[in-house]
């Protein structure tokens, strides 16, 4: 076997490839940085709607450090394309703000 499917399977990309996103958030209450992988095929739900979102992810977060629940809800078209985005109990934060 070739060592690039281990590669692939193994690596630590950090782009948005075919099947995965990434969601970066913040606690309000304690300042706790969250990086959350989605993987698209698996953690999204279908609506089986003609209208409105094809997908919505509704997850919660809980830190390390306090017993705060942040929410996160997610809506997504028919092409995995995020269409709206809402959260409770924290702040969606860039990858930058992330690894500072």
């Amino acid at each position: 076997m070739s060592t690039g499917f281990f590669g692939k399977l193994f690596g630590k990309k950090e782009e948005d490839s075919s099947g995965f996103l990434w969601i970066y958030s913040q606690c309000d209450k304690c300042g706790e940085k969250f990086r959350t992988l989605v993987r698209k095929y698996n953690d999204l739900t279908p609506t089986y709607k003609d209208e409105g979102p094809a997908y919505i992810l509704k997850k919660e977060l809980i830190g390390a450090s306090c017993p705060n629940q942040i929410n996160l809800h997610l809506e997504f078209d028919r092409g995995y394309r995020k269409i709206s985005e809402e959260i409770t109990g924290g702040h969606f934060i860039s990858k930058e703000e992330y690894q500072s």
